[in-house]
């Protein structure tokens, strides 16, 4: 690393000082940075093309070197550039921090021998140079630039001329070849530019040469540029062989000491080879800005030449992409030309807009713009199809109601505006209309084609149905009209199950056998589809369950008194008939049948309830007579008229049952009915006359069962 002398005066230290407070220029270092990165960021223009670009002998990333780097204003200043690249014999950050030394930091170059040979018999010092191969679009090539140092003011004319060169190699067409020929010129003549050629005409030495007479080329930097004085911003220019390569060195050097630094400042863009320019804009940017719309939005290309010629300039342009010459847009002939003594001409491109062009296309010029260059332009041509609002919602309702409505488009070109007649500009809107309501809206697409569609809301009043049922109360198993008007069609259902509803859910008086207490509700509905809804209930009383306890039953006709005992539920009225001729309408009572014959009475119990409920029993009453019972002890089976065959005899038997066996116990004959005896015969034989063994089981009303078992004789 080089360290560079101190020296400072306090005087201009204060005035630099003063001048950074106005801060407007920033200086940032090219560290991180590849040369190449730095030239086509802060340097390169239209028509040339750099390669090879080397800082202090190294194309590598900068990662120490602080004599490169770019520089940007915030507010103008009178550099003359508002962004750039620049060099500087000592650290770029001497431009703006006010200092006179700084540490060079990174490569360091000793000698350049076309800085030499600029300033002969000099000793170099801080060399910085920047150095690139470029192919020219044109016949010239050219940039803007300051030369900055702190060597003005003391050091005009004195051996502390600090300078620097652009020096070019390649094709000179006027004959041969330039080698390192210095094109930063004073203007208007061979010398180089540096504190003793432009400078603010006050000599501080007598060195020589010494020009004093280009003061219109210097002035003194405001802000917080802290270099004590500059050139104007010069041209730096050289004619060339367009699409030949050449080569380009820009250097800058201290000139006897290393004490006070010196700087240039390169416009950004401004290494230029002029060639033609081509720019494009549109008819109808606020539609789109990067593509043509068929019938909305065409391309205009401007095609600019550097300078005015005396001839028609030809511009040849190729025609490429799926977009078809002459089909999809007016033709395009292979040449366009610029008029004679005019510098520029338009071209625009307005497609057609036909009813089958409903697939987006590409159009790709290829647009010469020097011998050995082509711009290329690409648009898309987007189809412009016919815009459609499509708005829905149309519903008819009954009464106030929230309603959703909504609009969509097709066609045209996005971004879509939708305004409905309130000045909603929503898609979807929820309305609440009191009355039938259009609504109303317009689409606007990106090309102001307009649509429109309505929303029609019909608002119907609001009716009432009238239900009823008859009777709203019954029994368990009774029947009941419901009934309803008010509407047009109906439509029943009931809160439980009722089977006698199901074939009739549609008429307006259904007749039903409610299982239960039940709610029947209807919903009506008028020609406008407009419903209703009601409800009526029906009360289903349980029922009575009619029960008659008869106690005793049955009962002897010695003592024939019964006790009549109604046993419903939740009866209230009572009406008897005891089935002898005897009623009565109290709950319970004695009741005495006749004691004369025994007989089976059929008695009634009808019961009702405080609703009506109506149920009845019936219960059979007994009166039996008192059991007897006669078993004779013989029979003649033989004698007419006599007692022919051997039975028992009785009353008020309930079951009866006799056995006949012989004296060796062989059973004979048996009977169940009392009705039904022997006839003395055993296998339709008849038997021998004598003693025989009876069995009789019989029972009496009460249940009570007797066996009797005894002898008798057989009389012949």
């Amino acid at each position: 690393m080089f360290i560079k002398k101190h020296l400072f005066a306090l005087c201009l230290l204060l005035l630099l000082s003063g001048l950074h407070s106005y801060a407007q220029v920033s200086i940032a270092s090219g560290i991180g940075m590849t040369p190449q990165q730095l030239i086509q960021s802060f340097l390169m223009g239209n028509g040339v093309i750099i390669s090879n670009v080397k800082f202090n002998d190294s194309p590598n990333i900068i990662t120490t070197s602080n004599q490169i780097g770019s520089f940007s204003t915030g507010n103008p200043t009178n550099l003359g550039f508002a962004t750039g690249l620049t060099i500087s014999t000592g650290g770029v950050q001497v431009a703006t921090n006010g200092n006179l030394t700084l540490n060079i930091t990174g490569n360091q170059i000793i000698t350049d021998p076309q800085l030499q040979a600029l300033k002969p018999g000099k000793q170099l010092h801080d060399i910085a140079r920047l150095e690139f191969d470029f192919i020219p679009s044109s016949d010239t090539v050219k940039f803007r630039y300051v030369f900055a140092s702190n060597e003005y003011l003391s050091a005009v004319c004195t051996v502390y001329d600090d300078v620097f060169g652009f020096f070019i190699s390649g094709a000179n067409p006027a004959g041969g070849n330039y080698v390192n020929q210095n094109i930063a010129l004073v203007p208007g003549t061979n010398l180089p530019v540096s504190i003793n050629t432009i400078n603010g005409g006050v000599s501080m030495g007598s060195s020589t040469p010494c020009y004093l007479n280009y003061t219109q080329y210097y002035h003194t930097l405001n802000q917080n540029l802290t270099y004590l004085g500059a050139t104007t911003p010069l041209t730096a220019w050289a004619k060339v062989v367009p699409c030949t390569s050449y080569h380009i060195k820009l250097a800058i050097c201290d000139i006897s000491n290393a004490i006070y630094d010196s700087g240039v400042f390169l416009e950004a863009n401004s290494f230029t080879s002029p060639q033609l320019m081509v720019s494009k804009t549109f008819t109808f940017p606020a539609a789109n800005d990067t593509a043509i719309i068929r019938g909305c939005n065409n391309a205009v290309i401007k095609l600019k030449l550097p300078h005015r010629f005396t001839y028609n300039y030809p511009v040849p342009i190729i025609k490429l992409g799926t977009a078809v010459n002459g089909v999809d847009y007016p033709l395009i002939p292979d040449t366009v030309y610029i008029p004679a003594n005019t510098d520029s001409v338009l071209l625009t491109i307005a497609p057609f807009n036909n009813a089958g062009f409903t697939i987006p296309k590409i159009l790709k010029l290829l647009i010469k713009t020097s011998a050995c260059n082509y711009d290329t332009l690409i648009f898309n041509i987007l189809p412009n199809l016919p815009l459609t609002a499509n708005a829905k919602g149309d519903t008819a309702i009954c009464g106030l109601s929230n309603i959703n409505i909504s609009v969509s488009g097709s066609g045209g070109i996005l971004p879509y505006v939708f305004t409905w007649n309130n000045s909603d500009t929503n898609t979807h809107r929820v309305v609440s209309p009191t009355a039938t309501t259009l609504y109303q809206v317009t689409l606007k697409d990106k090309c102001n084609q307009i649509a429109k569609d309505s929303v029609l809301i019909s608002v119907f009043n609001n009716f009432t149905l009238s239900v009823s049922a008859n009777p709203a109360t019954i029994c368990f198993g009774d029947l009941v009209q419901l009934n309803v008007s008010g509407a047009q069609k109906y439509k029943w259902n009931s809160h439980i199950y009722d089977p006698s509803l199901l074939s009739q859910d549609t008429l307006h008086n259904p007749i039903v056998k409610p299982l239960g207490t039940t709610l029947y509700r209807v919903t009506g509905y008028d020609s406008h589809g407009c419903k209703a809804k009601d409800s009526v209930q029906v009360i289903v009383h349980p029922l009575l369950n009619a029960s008659i306890i008869a106690n005793p039953n049955p009962v002897s006709i010695f003592d024939p008194i019964v006790h009549f005992i109604d046993a419903s539920s939740g009866s209230t009225s009572w009406l008897w008939n005891t089935g002898d001729g005897f009623t009565t309408n109290v709950r319970d009572f004695f009741h005495t049948y006749s004691n004369l014959k025994s007989e089976n009475y059929q008695v009634t119990l009808t019961v009702s309830n405080s609703y009506g409920c109506v149920d009845s029993a019936k219960i059979e009453v007994v009166v039996y007579p008192d059991m007897k019972i006669y078993i004779p002890n013989a029979f003649t089976p033989d004698i007419p008229g006599l007692n022919n065959v051997f039975k028992a005899y009785g009353e008020g038997l309930v079951k009866f049952e006799m056995l006949i066996y012989n004296r060796w116990g062989q059973l004979i004959f048996s009977s169940k009915n009392l009705d039904i005896g022997w006839d003395g015969k055993y296998l339709n034989e008849k038997v021998s006359a004598g003693v025989y063994i009876y069995s009789i089981y019989y029972q009496d009303f009460l249940g009570k069962e007797f066996n009797k078992t005894a002898s008798f004789t057989l009389i012949r």
